[in-house]
């Protein structure tokens, strides 16, 4: 996978794939080539880091990258953005970041994951990123809280 423009149509799939099955809206990576999106509705395209127009990707022209993980769609979060709070299903925070923190590992590197997930309001941001080694970074609203990296298995 040399070719910068095939890494980023991996990187694509492997976005849209996560999406798909975690009902995601959408989810973006850092990764070698540059910054590929992807929403939902199947939409990609890669911002070259020397460039900044985005390019369209075609998200479905390669086979995503395994996670080895088990990725399941969730009911929306509760959010406040005020408390810096979310509310969901027992366990479906844990759920949501060993997805994430899967899909960093999958793009591989010193890539970075982050996905937004949809709030019962409609409104409020809500979203996880993550990066191969270090905390997972929970966005709530214009604010960022930054797990331990063992969390949830840290005390």
């Amino acid at each position: 996978m040399n070719d910068p423009h095939t890494a980023a149509e991996t990187a694509a799939a492997t976005l849209l794939a996560y999406v798909r099955a975690s009902g995601a809206l959408g989810a973006t990576a850092v990764v070698e080539p540059g910054t590929v999106d992807v929403d939902a509705d199947g939409s990609a395209s890669l911002e070259r880091h020397e460039s900044p127009l985005a390019e369209p990707l075609d998200a479905e022209s390669a086979a995503p990258l395994g996670l080895g993980v088990a990725v399941r769609a969730l009911p929306p979060f509760q959010v406040d953005a005020e408390a810096g709070e979310g509310t969901g299903a027992m366990g479906a925070l844990e759920h949501l970041a060993e997805g994430v923190r899967a899909l960093a590992a999958a793009l591989g590197g010193q890539s970075v994951a982050l996905v937004r997930f949809p709030a019962t309001d409609g409104e409020t941001d809500f979203a996880l990123a993550a990066r191969e080694g270090e905390g997972l970074i929970v966005v709530i609203g214009d604010d960022q809280y930054q797990m331990d990296p063992q969390w949830p298995d840290s005390t």
